[in-house]
């Protein structure tokens, strides 16, 4: 495997963004509290391990709590598409993608970065991969390809990790999911790690922003964002139901 296969860091895929000066120094609880269950040693070590994670020799970067939950949740909502915002190198895709056909589901994945998917040659899966940009959906090949993606979706958004393009993704999917689908904002634990203020708020600002502006479109199911404990998860109120 070549050394950029190696997963020891993800590198922003953007430039990191100044936080406003009017913004807050904790995301206010609207949702809910999006203090994740982790003690600050136990993060720091914790998310070093998943840094350094690899699945079937792709980087896949994902707590392992998290990848328990969208186990049980992908077998309990049998999804007849997976769509994923940001790929990486196409590790959590092809996880999912195996998870789905040990279920016997014929689950259709979708991964979309702005960036080529650098390691096609090592991607052998039948994942289909997308060029677009998080932040013009609507102007991608991705806008035309929804009207032929079977449902129910699961949504993954695991991109940026900034306040602007997180909230964008929520816009866009807003109105084009069904009641029951499921939308999961990835990392906002990077908030409990000091580092959102680093992303433009990150996505707890951008979760916080949006219920305040749509406050009827999602809500956290709390069956699969606590399962393991409250906010016990890198995606705190991040599993959200269409409602």
């Amino acid at each position: 495997m070549s050394d950029k296969l190696k997963g020891d860091n993800n590198p922003n895929i953007r430039p990191q963004q100044p936080r406003p000066e009017n913004s807050w120094p904790e995301t206010p609880p609207i949702p809910r509290d999006f203090a994740t269950a982790f003690q600050p040693k136990f993060l720091r070590d914790y998310h070093a391990g998943v840094m350094k994670y690899i699945y079937k020799g792709l980087p896949c970067l994902k707590s392992p709590i998290d990848l328990a939950i969208y186990m049980l949740l992908i077998h309990d909502q049998k999804p007849g598409s997976i769509i994923e915002i940001g790929s990486f190198h196409g590790g959590a895709a092809v996880f999912y993608n195996d998870l789905c056909s040990n279920y016997g589901l014929s689950t259709q994945i979708v991964t979309v970065d702005f960036r080529a998917l650098g390691n096609a040659k090592d991607f052998n899966s039948p994942v289909e991969f997308i060029q677009a940009d998080a932040l013009s959906l609507k102007d991608s090949p991705l806008h035309d390809r929804l009207n032929s993606l079977p449902r129910p979706w699961l949504i993954i958004e695991d991109s940026a990790h900034t306040r602007d393009v997180t909230f964008a993704v929520m816009e866009y999917f807003m109105e084009r999911m069904q009641p029951g689908e499921y939308l999961i904002i990835e990392d906002g634990v990077i908030e409990d790690q000091n580092a959102n203020k680093n992303y433009g708020g990150g996505p707890n600002l951008a979760v916080h922003d949006f219920f305040l502006k749509y406050p009827e479109t999602f809500y956290v199911d709390e069956h699969y964002n606590d399962f393991f404990g409250r906010n016990a998860s890198f995606n705190p109120n991040g599993y959200l139901r269409k409602i």
